[in-house]
């Protein structure tokens, strides 16, 4: 399986940022031109037919304007168009979504799917399973699975793109066929596959439960943009499933089932990811990736300013040559599982830029973001002038379960340093 990193390191990393052109001429200026010279200089012409050429010429201009200059805006083919952030974001929500569907086919009877919202929300019960957790020194311990236990797991996708949600609050309740309610642990977790927020429960007694999935209408700040905004809760509910303890525990573990089919499902989820990261890098002034680790750590830097088009190209960059000091710049920063290539969410990554002085400027903490098309962390900086900076990224091994034997992942914290960091006109790092 380590092939799925060295494909993404030799596909993304080897991307070649475009240059910025100069502005172009156009035949149709020359003719316009010489038109006019050519008639209108002549003062023996009658006063009549040079008002004639002249309303000829302003009608004629702005479509001649229009014609020369068809790259002045996005075009779908552009990252900075809407169309095109669409298509990236589908591409990773119909992988995922595949990755999901397979979950579900293959995890026993005890499933259920539904819209909710802007979302939907899927759900799994299948036997108890163990887990890893941070135990200090850079080391994982291990747990075993609790008796008497099955495990929930619950997936939240946007229903518009088919992405998975990260980052929510979610509440889970069982309630069996007397109405007796039951809170089930549904903390976010890393599993075999696909990530989740589940969690072991006690079955006290076999019977026929509905599980309530509310997912907090507040949502959290990096999901500011995402859907609707409800003002209430998102409630999802399920009807009834019988659970019968020494049923389910029949059932083959649904993290050992994963892990065996990482490789072939998560080919469309990289090829996806690929293309996302490499837009997001055209679009950028600086971007590059590193492994450290069980951790791959990609950056892009970009200006705030004024954004103008290129000529010639269908790509928005920010213009660096009017940048004179004290500049804003947006580090996007991804953290990625070096293995199997998906994204770690539940980070606290922190950034800083280091000029050629010694002198640091933020960004500091990095915040998780729900982009158009590609989540990730982010964060600003002001910098006072232009030149080659050092990039140093840390954050610690992060503090959520990973579910199942396979997952011993992420124990240590990552230092990564990008050197020669290109904040100059016209210059790519």
């Amino acid at each position: 399986m380590r092939y799925l990193a060295e494909l993404r390191v030799e596909c993304v990393g080897s991307e070649d940022l475009p240059a910025e052109a100069s502005p172009r001429k156009h035949p149709e200026d020359g003719l316009l031109q010489s038109f006019v010279r050519s008639h209108c200089r002549d003062r023996r012409l009658p006063a009549v037919f040079i008002a004639l050429c002249l309303a000829l010429c302003l009608t004629l201009f702005p479509t001649l304007l229009s014609a020369q200059n068809p790259d002045s805006s996005p075009t779908s083919d552009s990252p900075n168009s809407g169309d095109a952030q669409l298509q990236l974001a589908q591409q990773q929500g119909d992988a995922e979504t595949a990755v999901l569907d397979w979950v579900l086919t293959n995890s026993g009877p005890l499933t259920g799917d539904t819209p909710a919202g802007a979302m939907r929300v899927a759900f799994t019960i299948t036997p108890a399973e163990g887990w890893w957790d941070k135990a200090g020194g850079g080391k994982l311990a291990w747990h075993e699975a609790p008796a008497g236990n099955v495990h929930l797991r619950i997936f939240v996708l946007d229903l518009a793109d088919g992405r998975l949600i990260p980052g929510l609050n979610l509440r889970a309740t069982l309630i069996d066929a007397n109405g007796n309610e039951q809170s089930a642990p549904v903390d976010f977790g890393w599993y075999p596959l696909i990530n989740a927020y589940g969690g072991n429960v006690p079955i006290v007694a076999d019977s026929s439960y509905t599980l309530r999935v509310a997912i907090d209408g507040q949502l959290p700040h990096h999901l500011a943009s995402f859907g609707e905004h409800p003002k209430h809760p998102t409630i999802a509910e399920f009807p009834p499933i019988p659970i019968a303890q020494a049923a389910v525990s029949q059932l083959p573990l649904a993290t050992a089932t994963s892990s065996a089919h990482e490789a072939e499902l998560l080919k469309p989820c990289n090829a996806a990811l690929t293309a996302a990261i490499t837009a997001l890098w055209q679009q950028s002034v600086a971007g590059a990736e590193k492994p450290d680790d069980d951790y791959f750590v990609a950056y892009a830097l970009d200006f705030h300013g004024l954004d103008i088009p290129l000529a010639g190209s269908k790509l928005h960059l920010k213009s660096l040559s009017a940048f004179t000091g004290n500049a804003d710049v947006r580090l996007d920063l991804l953290a990625r599982d070096s293995r199997t290539g998906r994204i770690i969410p539940g980070l606290l990554p922190r950034a800083t830029l280091i000029d050629a002085d010694g002198e640091s400027y933020g960004p500091g903490e990095l915040f998780l973001s729900w982009h158009p098309w590609l989540t990730h962390y982010g964060g600003r900086a002001r910098i006072p002038r232009k030149g080659l900076y050092t990039l140093r990224v840390h954050f610690d091994a992060p503090g959520y379960r990973r579910w199942g034997q396979e997952s011993d992942r992420f124990a240590v914290p990552a230092d990564v340093e990008f050197e020669n960091v290109s904040l100059n006109p016209g210059k790519k790092d």
